[in-house]
């Protein structure tokens, strides 16, 4: 990657101001660059607020930066997980491969942010996105590739592309799925028919091959592990026949690796399970990770504290009533924090006159409305009335989607920058 001066001139428009939720209320609106030299703090932010914290984030991304060094992987982490350019940036600079997309509507985006290496990871088969690819490989300075898993949807990429100039193929790798899974070919046969297919086009280019293990499990059960191991390998057993018969131009891609079994995939694909190849990690949601199941299930949630990833989001909402015995309701709700896996978990209160306590475990969100959380309270602790309630979020894939803007804040509580999302 050369630069973020697409994302600096994507981001130039952007303004925080008083109809920014969770922001001050300010005069006139300021630049969305300038917001971390306002000298904000986090007494000005306006609860609910779901802030990042900038020790965290660089945590992560030199955690997993340093990772993929020592095990020779490459990564193209998930755009969808935050859609923010300005994080996509901090991956990118830490040694990304490229951004990964889920469609064209998200690629457009990375594209608008100036980056250059962008791996579509998932078919594409409507007439609107086919159009784009093909607008968009006749730019020399960029790159892209996509996934494909049926002779028809080979068919279609040619269609989609005919107009293209011939000697700039659309990138394609062939996806391999599993049973009861998502996207990609359910047997070996028919992913090396769909290759073949790829192979005898002018059009397409064979680039290498693709699967996504998180559709198969989600814990690491010694059972759950042998049969990600087992797709992996197939995955593996794929590349190498194609690399068998010659069907690769250059050194194929093999990609895979959510953010759950992203150390099985090195574990089965790198040094050579895969034959000479680029294994390319997709995974996104190490960046900003969680405090539910990510954190418990992931591959480094054993090791030190040093050597984990750390919770970048914080979710603040202010205790509105106290109606009933061992009942607070907090302002924060589905508007403002995920819930698909799992509701918030309450960690810190900071209390009206100031002083701040940890109440890990002790409160615990049972539901949640629009706007309100109801919390039930354990013995030993209280909330009162104008109290802050700090959360740790679930599942950062639908976390950032409810939010324009975020703050960043350092360990002094100082609004540092604020970030942008493209949803």
């Amino acid at each position: 990657m050369t630069s973020a001066a697409g994302a600096e001139a994507l981001l130039a428009e952007v303004r925080v101001g008083s109809t920014t939720k969770g922001f001050p209320t300010i005069a006139e609106p300021v630049p969305l660059l300038e917001a971390g030299d306002q000298g904000w703090t986090f007494a000005d932010l306006v609860p609910p607020v779901l802030v990042l914290r900038r020790t965290a984030l660089e945590h992560n991304v030199r955690l997993m930066a340093r990772y993929c060094g020592q095990h020779g992987v490459s990564i193209a982490p998930h755009a969808k997980t935050t859609m923010a350019p300005q994080l996509w940036w901090k991956q990118l600079d830490a040694g990304g491969w490229g951004m990964s997309a889920a469609g064209a509507a998200q690629a457009r985006v990375l594209r608008a942010a100036g980056v250059r290496r962008v791996l579509l990871a998932n078919e594409l088969t409507d007439p609107g996105s086919l159009r784009w690819a093909a607008a968009d490989i006749v730019e020399e300075a960029t790159e892209l590739l996509c996934l494909v898993d049926s002779t028809r949807g080979v068919a279609l990429l040619e269609e989609g592309v005919h107009d293209s100039r011939e000697d700039r193929p659309l990138s394609v790798l062939v996806e391999l799925g599993h049973q009861a899974g998502r996207t990609g070919c359910r047997s070996l046969p028919e992913a090396i028919e769909v290759a073949h297919a790829v192979e005898r086009s002018k059009l397409l280019d064979l680039a290498g091959v693709a699967g996504y293990e998180g559709t198969i499990a989600h814990d690491r059960t010694p059972a759950s592990l042998g049969q990600v191991e087992a797709f992996l390998d197939d995955l593996g057993g794929l590349a190498m026949r194609l690399l068998g018969e010659g069907a690769f131009a250059r050194e194929p891609i093999v990609t895979a690796g959510g953010s759950l079994f992203f150390d099985i995939v090195v574990d089965r694909l790198a040094g050579g399970g895969s034959g000479p190849s680029t294994v390319l990690l997709r995974c996104g949601s190490y960046l900003i990770h969680d405090s539910g199941p990510d954190a418990r299930s992931s591959p480094f949630a054993n090791e030190p504290l040093e050597r984990r990833f750390h919770p970048t989001l914080e979710a603040w909402g202010a205790v509105l009533s106290t109606p009933e015995r061992g009942l607070a309701l907090v302002g924060l709700g589905r508007r403002d924090v995920p819930f698909d896996r799992g509701y918030p978990t309450p960690t810190l209160v900071r209390r009206a006159g100031g002083e701040v306590e940890r109440i890990d475990g002790r409160i615990e969100i049972t539901s949640l409305d629009d706007q309100h959380a109801y919390c039930r309270l354990g013995s030993g602790v209280s909330l009162g009335v104008g109290d802050l309630l700090m959360c740790g979020i679930s599942h950062p894939c639908s976390a950032l989607d409810r939010w324009r803007v975020l703050p960043v804040l350092d360990d002094g509580d100082r609004v540092v920058d604020a970030i942008a999302t493209f949803f």
